[in-house]
């Protein structure tokens, strides 16, 4: 029974210093161990989410930043605006001084790790990561951003002078780490917005788009297709532009829409130097521009001149250098959003020499050393016919032998000058006007089309071949060949 007795004593003495132990382990946080401590282990009576302060951003005077990528200053321009001290007069991005004067006019604590630390390195603060000064008016905050926590997404933060160290959000305060060029605009063209709910103006609708290269001795020009205004027009293509040099062609609208409509929202992947000298630019090779990029809009005309080369450290070319036209920036483009500087034009227009409908056209003449005949073509496509003096042709046989005109391959651009005689020109003339293919043999198997009098593709002698057989053909009321 004794001996009962005593083990219940010492069990409940057991119990009393272990809730002493635990106790200790709970209040007695105040004491450094040279570690960092995780906010899970901070006292549990300290709240969370506490707001150290709170101000208007309106009344933010000025922002004094210094990190690892230097020392800048946002200031207030204006009583209205603010802008990195020493980029006043260039563009700068709305969303990023809106994020650095949010975060500089509020800021919260989650969690006090301790109120009186000995050490301010153990928790990076002795060096920290971004020393922020804000002034408003008569009133300045001094913050110091240490390291991040041991808990995900959280990092330790003071006040310049005082030896609290707290725990923040980082996604509050890694806006303090971005260098002076973070808060300059990196979006270089923006569609114009309608003044109002009246204005129906489409200050989208590209007029012209002209590619100069030194790689190509001609300009790519894609024009819009005023055919799209026509509500009753009924052509061959979808695209909403039209090749116009150095050859005239039809766009495939998969591949030429990027293109086309990459000017909008048109955005640098860095920022290479702000307001450059005039020998910065000729190093960069702008002087004398690799290529230009011109486009005249409704909304307003842009100009984008790329320059030489940018490498990684492998020295694969990784983009270019490139400027607008009116912003005094030097910006570094990837090749991915700079598609103008390698597009040839087979690469976006449609392999039809022409998509002309054929219940839009009047006549088709075919010349031919054998002499000439006209097509006369009239009605839809419910009441199509279609005749030809002294021949037998149907309106299904002439439908079959416009298809096989339409697949007439534009294979390569061929644009040196050439002025030998036809073997075979075929003019179709339409509502729109009138193209006029000529095939003139050449002397590599290939055969020159000349398009509306421009030496513009040449195409494999089969092809023209088979055309001619299928004139015959045609007239003969005799079966098409498709194949060459």
């Amino acid at each position: 029974m004794k001996s009962n007795v005593k083990l219940l004593i010492i069990g409940a003495a057991v119990i009393v210093i272990l809730a002493a132990a635990v106790i200790l382990l709970t209040v007695g946080g105040g004491e450094e161990t040279g570690e960092p401590v995780s906010s899970e282990t901070t006292a549990s009576t300290e709240p969370l989410s506490r707001l150290l302060y709170d101000k208007d951003p309106s009344v933010i005077e000025n922002i004094h930043v210094s990190n690892e990528t230097g020392e800048y200053d946002i200031v207030k321009y204006n009583d209205s605006s603010w802008f990195v001290s020493d980029f006043i007069g260039l563009p700068h991005s709305a969303a990023a001084l809106q994020d650095i004067c949010g975060s500089a006019a509020s800021f919260t604590s989650q969690q006090v790790v301790t109120e009186n630390a000995e050490d301010m390195s153990v928790y990076g603060l002795d060096k920290p990561l971004a020393e922020v000064t804000v002034s408003f008016g008569s009133e300045t905050k001094e913050l110091l951003i240490g390291n991040e926590t041991p808990s995900a997404g959280l990092s330790y933060a003071a006040f310049k002078g005082e030896n609290t160290v707290y725990t923040v959000n980082t996604s509050d305060v890694d806006v303090f780490m971005n260098d002076r060029f973070h808060f300059l605009a990196r979006t270089v063209y923006t569609a114009r917005q309608p003044a109002d709910e009246n204005d129906t103006t489409n200050y989208t609708k590209i007029e012209k788009l002209t590619i100069s290269r030194d790689d190509i001795d001609y300009d790519i020009v894609l024009e819009y297709d005023v055919r799209q205004d026509d509500a009753d027009a009924i052509y061959g293509n979808s695209s909403s532009h039209i090749m116009t040099d150095p050859v005239r062609l039809d766009l495939n609208p998969d591949k030429s829409y990027d293109l086309i409509n990459g000017v909008f929202n048109l955005t640098a992947t860095e920022i290479a130097v702000a307001a450059p000298t005039e020998e910065i630019i000729a190093q960069y090779g702008l002087d004398d521009p690799y290529c230009t990029v011109s486009y005249e809009i409704t909304g307003g005309d842009f100009r984008l001149n790329i320059g030489n080369e940018y490498v990684d450290e492998n020295g694969k070319a990784l983009g270019r250098y490139c400027m607008a036209d009116g912003i005094d920036i030097l910006y570094m483009f990837d090749y991915s959003i700079i598609p103008w500087v390698k597009v040839m034009p087979l690469d976006i227009s449609m392999s039809m020499i022409t998509s002309t409908y054929i219940y839009t056209i009047d006549t088709i003449t075919v010349e031919t050393a054998e002499g000439t005949n006209e097509f006369r073509l009239s009605g839809g496509q419910e009441d199509f016919k279609v005749e030809c003096d002294d021949s037998d042709v149907t309106e299904e046989g002439f439908k079959d032998f416009y298809q096989y005109i339409l697949r007439a391959p534009a294979e390569e651009l061929y644009l040196d000058e050439c002025t030998d005689p036809a073997d075979i020109t075929i003019t179709i003339s339409h509502e729109y006007g009138e193209d006029k293919l000529e095939f003139i043999n050449s002397s590599d198997r290939k055969t020159v089309i000349r398009l509306n009098g421009r030496p513009s593709f040449k195409c494999r002698t089969s092809y023209v071949n088979r055309l001619m057989e299928n004139v015959g053909y045609l007239l003969d009321g005799e079966k098409i060949v498709t194949t060459w």
